[in-house]
Formats: C-alpha cells, structure tokens, sequence
C-alpha cells in the first residue's frame, strides 16, 4: 500500500477568531468538491481516483484531506508553482477556476487561505486580499458537435430548431429558413446534427450552436462493419502512446 500523506487548507479571518464550529456545512461541502477537482480536474481522473478522507481541526479552521503521497506531491508542485509564478496562466482551465474561486472568497470575506501538506513545514501558497490570482483561461472551446435526438420544434421568427439531446439535454441551434425548409418536416422524428459552437471547460454544456447539416438517424447495428471500421482504425490507434494527451491535444485545435 502506498504511503499516506496530508494536505492542508487552513482558513483565517481577520482576527483570527474562526472555528471549526464557525463553518457551515455547505462551506465544507464546497470546499471538498474544489480540492477533489483540484487534484482530479478530468471525470475520468475522479473515477478512478484513489481513497481520500477529511477532518476538519482547529488552528482557525484546518480542511486535512488523507491520501497517498503521490498526490500530496502533486500538490505541492501546482501550489508553489503558482507562489513562484504569481499567476495561475499554466494551469488547464479547472484547476484556474478552482483557484479563482478560492481568490474571490478571501477578497469577499476578508480570509487568508494556506495551502499546506505533511511534507513541508513552510507554506506552500498564500492567497488573501492582496494577492491576485485571477483566471484568465477561456472558459470554452470553439468546434464542431454532433448531436442525437428528438427534433421537437422548428421554424420561428428566428429560425432555430430544438432538440433533445441524452447527453446534453434540450438544445436550441440556429439556423436559415433554406435549412428549416428543405427536405422533409423533421418535428418529432430522431435526427443527428451537425453543428458548430462552444463548449465550455467546466461543465461540457454547449452554447452558440449554428446547423452544418443533417444527419439521417439509422439506429440499425451493422456489426460486420463495425468490426471493419475497427480494425482499420486499430492499425493507427495502436500507435498513440498517450490516448488522454492525444485527446486533449485534439481539443485544443478545436476539433
């Protein structure tokens, strides 16, 4: 079994005076759904993250979270990084916005945040109201979706078409009275779309949808072709070493 270590954030008010008691629950709650993204920005990654478990001490108020070591060391590397570069510009949106957040609860509430582990003495990053880590990734990617569902509406005076969506719930997506008219009434039959928009970072929710073109839904299985569509891709596929870092790189050029 791996070595168990700590991290640390200790809260402070102005004087001094918070306690453990002093700390709402949702405040907890928060707190540990930030560090749990923090160190497992991906939903992958949270998956198959390992155990984690958190008491709360006093000291003003201690948030211990108990993990293995790799982790605290992980840890430490993002936040002294972010102490020695006195910004937050390298790191993936997430972990920015998790920092901001934690930037505009101190400046709001008059807090001094450290982060601490069990592997220094020193603290490792200090964030109050004069410090100033503020995010200034995107917050969405621009590229083109497919989308499966239910067209339920169609047409307008800003022609638009509705679809609901497994993955993404009900959508709006613009498009011309040429692309509305053509071709059969879609209303209430299953259609896949193509379309470009953004795709935010933080939630996976797509906003900014614009029609490319229709997709005729064929839900009959083909399994001869699926199997040749597999192996004709397995020959490439087998070559990408890192399949998270290939995907991330293809997110970044927006495809």
């Amino acid at each position: 079994m791996e070595e168990q270590g700590y991290i640390e954030i200790k809260v402070n008010n102005k004087d001094h005076t918070l306690l453990p008691k002093d700390v709402d629950i949702s405040e907890v709650k928060d707190l540990i759904s930030d560090i749990e993204t923090f160190l497992y920005p991906e939903r992958n990654d949270k998956k198959g993250r390992p155990h984690i478990s958190y008491e709360i001490e006093e000291g003003s108020a201690k948030h211990k979270f108990f993990l293995p070591i790799s982790v605290v060391l992980l840890f430490n590397a993002l936040t002294k990084e972010i102490k020695t570069r006195n910004n937050v510009d390298f790191l993936d949106y997430k972990r920015q916005y998790i920092i901001s957040k934690f930037q505009k609860v101190a400046k709001k509430e008059g807090l001094t945040i450290e982060f601490n582990s069990s592997l220094s003495k020193e603290t490792n990053l200090m964030i109050n109201s004069s410090t100033s880590f503020e995010i200034i990734a995107a917050p969405f990617y621009e590229g083109e979706f497919y989308l499966y569902g239910e067209i339920y509406q169609e047409g307008g005076k800003t022609p638009n078409l509705h679809i609901s969506s497994k993955r993404y719930g009900n959508l709006i997506i613009s498009a011309t009275k040429e692309q509305i008219m053509e071709g059969e009434k879609r209303t209430y039959k299953v259609y896949g779309l193509k379309v470009k928009g953004k795709k935010s970072f933080e939630d996976d929710n797509l906003s900014d949808l614009e029609l490319l073109e229709y997709i005729q839904y064929n839900p009959t299985f083909n399994k001869s072709l699926l199997n040749k569509v597999i192996e004709k891709a397995s020959v490439n596929l087998s070559k990408i070493t890192n399949v998270d870092n290939w995907i991330n790189d293809l997110r970044a050029e927006g495809i």
